[in-house]
């Protein structure tokens, strides 16, 4: 009898102290509450010398387990204005809208949209990844995640798909960037290197194969065809993506759909083009949630 009361006692024991474990790992995340929120990130995986304020929005409908949508903010680092592009998306789609800002105090020029890949050897300091760190922080059961960026904030995203191709989004939307990492990886097809293509990147054949098996939509503008527009590099080597924004969008898709052919991939990319429609952030915002969300 008092082997089988010691035996109660060490399964309510255990109990008590998964369930303690538990209670811990809850206090440790940051729910996202109703309504518009934000908060700074500290990102402990990554760079805590970085911290980000993340912009939030919880519909009224929905509680802390609806799909996660993260937003990428454009060159301004607006992510504020973007979490409130996506206000009313949200409410119709039911998601978690998270738009985290990467200030240009802490990711200054390029460390934003080029992911800081080529100062930092460590992955887990590179922008991307801290998009990992915080899905991490706000998830409440989902195993993975949306994310948007438009202009600045779709190169992100589309240097995101083919560097870290490991990541936990299930569904990546680049709108209107304004360049591209090619997704050419051979020395020997006269590529510009990186950032202009995967050439004496940290990446090559094997996590291309990965990224374009993945579903991944570019979003482009009919009317983004301004080859001078503010912002927009003319440098030799994006100039040979295209002259415009629409251009260099369209030679990318292309370009990756050639790689997948040539390396036998299955190929989950597909090309939207957003029409009557130029380099507008809200506009691209309500196509890319349609073009994902609502053809189901």
């Amino acid at each position: 009898m008092k082997s089988a009361t010691r035996r109660v006692a060490a399964r309510i024991a255990l109990a008590a102290a998964m369930l303690a474990g538990a209670s811990t790992c809850a206090l440790a995340a940051t729910p996202i509450p109703n309504g518009k929120w934000s908060f700074v990130f500290v990102d402990a995986k990554g760079r805590p010398d970085r911290p980000l304020r993340v912009y939030t929005y919880r519909p009224r409908a929905c509680d802390t387990t609806c799909p996660i949508q993260f937003v990428m903010a454009g060159a301004k680092r607006d992510a504020s204005h973007y979490r409130d592009d996506w206000e009313l998306i949200a409410d119709h789609y039911h998601l978690l809208i998270v738009a985290p800002e990467f200030s240009q105090e802490h990711w200054p020029k390029t460390a934003y949209n080029l992911g800081d890949v080529r100062d930092q050897p460590d992955r887990e300091k590179w922008a991307f990844s801290a998009i990992e760190h915080l899905f991490d922080e706000v998830r409440d059961g989902q195993a993975g995640y949306a994310i948007f960026g438009h202009s600045a904030g779709g190169q992100f995203v589309e240097r995101m798909a083919l560097l870290r191709p490991d990541s936990r989004a299930t569904l990546m939307m680049a709108a209107n960037p304004g360049w591209y990492t090619m997704p050419e990886w051979r020395k020997d097809k006269a590529a510009d290197p990186f950032p202009y293509s995967l050439v004496d990147s940290p990446v090559g054949e094997r996590e291309l194969r990965t990224a374009l098996a993945r579903r991944f939509i570019l979003l482009l503008g009919e009317k983004d065809t301004d080859a001078a527009a503010h912002n927009l590099n003319q440098s030799a080597g994006a100039k040979k993506q295209g002259a415009s924004r629409l251009d260099r969008g369209e030679n990318f898709f292309k370009a990756a759909t050639a790689a997948a052919r040539e390396l036998g991939v299955a190929f989950a990319w597909s090309l939207e083009e957003a029409p009557d429609t130029a380099h507008d952030a809200a506009a691209m915002s309500r196509f890319a949630a349609d073009a994902a969300y609502g053809k189901k």
